[in-house]
């Protein structure tokens, strides 16, 4: 796989009457070809945030800066809005993470799929249509020719789903960002839209970034993963090392958040505490005040980045030179 997408020192500010908050602080990575990256958090992380700055899609308060967000090498940041949305749509495809408002409920759904593949590929209206339709064969809506002339309110949640699964893909785009694709479907459908879009991906090669909080999800879509705390990449890694060896404590606390069924007796461990203020951050690392192995360091200064093994990379004075300890994350 080669390189795809290079983000570097991504920052989001935005400024209230009440100070600045900095949604995205200092975010960097990279996605190959055909590459699925999971990005995870608590909301109000960053994660959406993240993927609409690197879009483009952030307006006024907002404010985007970074070093580059470099598509194929080219500099994003450099394009005016003309260009950027040509990319949009083209290069770049984002499915949000509510369908039921995502879908103008004054179209059909065929007219705005037709839309999407008018103005980004130039066909006429008896080829978008005829594209349309294939689109939402696809992407498993059956009778797809009648589901074209339905308004959206006439169908369901996951074929809502689907249908912006197709909007998104018409037009073949190198990279899919979906936000909690399946947030509000039944498990059934969830599975089904999952599979969707893991066979989609084979087939036309496209990199997506996945955003969601359920780590049980993640493990099954994605190859690395990315977590986020307060707008900042906490841990990086390959899936498995992630799932099976966390080393940031948030990390940890998270999938030992997830519901473990023990004999009778279901187990919750919640992360204590709560995420802090954006406009009122704690100094040093900003999980420290929730974090059981705080050292002092850790309300000082911003924890390093460090490889604490093969491509597994942590932000936690726990795995520094500086720290002193390692935790046992059983």
């Amino acid at each position: 796989m080669s390189n795809l997408l290079q983000v570097k020192n991504l920052n989001t500010s935005f400024h209230t009457e009440d100070g600045v908050v900095r949604a995205v602080n200092g975010v960097s990575f990279t996605l190959n070809h055909g590459e699925a990256l999971g990005i995870v958090g608590e909301s109000g992380c960053g994660k959406s945030v993240a993927c609409l700055s690197i879009m483009r899609l952030i307006n006024h308060p907002g404010k985007v800066e970074a070093d580059g967000i470099l598509l194929e090498g080219n500099d994003l940041l450099q394009f005016g809005e003309k260009n950027m949305r040509s990319v949009r749509g083209n290069e770049m495809a984002f499915i949000f993470q509510e369908p039921m408002t995502s879908l103008n409920p004054v179209f059909t759904v065929g007219f705005q799929l037709q839309e999407v593949i008018r103005l980004h590929q130039g066909l006429n209206k008896h080829e978008s249509w005829k594209k349309s339709v294939e689109m939402l064969k696809m992407v498993g809506i059956p009778h797809p020719e009648n589901i074209a002339k339905e308004y959206p309110h006439c169908l369901s949640g996951g074929m809502k789903q689907r249908a912006m699964i197709a909007m998104a893909l018409s037009c073949e785009p190198k990279v899919l960002f979906a936000d909690e694709p399946t947030t509000a479907l039944d498990v059934t459908i969830q599975a089904q839209i999952l599979q969707l879009m893991h066979d989609l991906r084979e087939r036309i090669n496209t990199a997506i970034i996945f955003i969601s909080h359920d780590l049980g999800v993640i493990s099954e879509m994605v190859d690395r993963v990315i977590v986020m705390y307060c707008g900042r990449v906490i841990e990086e890694s390959e899936t498995r090392n992630i799932i099976k060896d966390p080393k940031h404590p948030y990390t940890i606390g998270l999938i030992n958040s997830k519901p473990q069924i023990n004999e009778d007796i279901e187990k919750l461990v919640p992360i204590s505490g709560s995420v802090p203020n954006p406009l009122h951050m704690p100094s040093g690392c900003p999980y420290h005040p929730r974090c059981d192995h705080a050292m002092e360091i850790c309300a000082e200064e911003m924890p390093e980045k460090t490889e604490v093994s093969s491509d597994h990379y942590v932000n936690c004075w726990l795995y520094s030179r500086k720290g002193g300890q390692i935790i046992n994350n059983e």
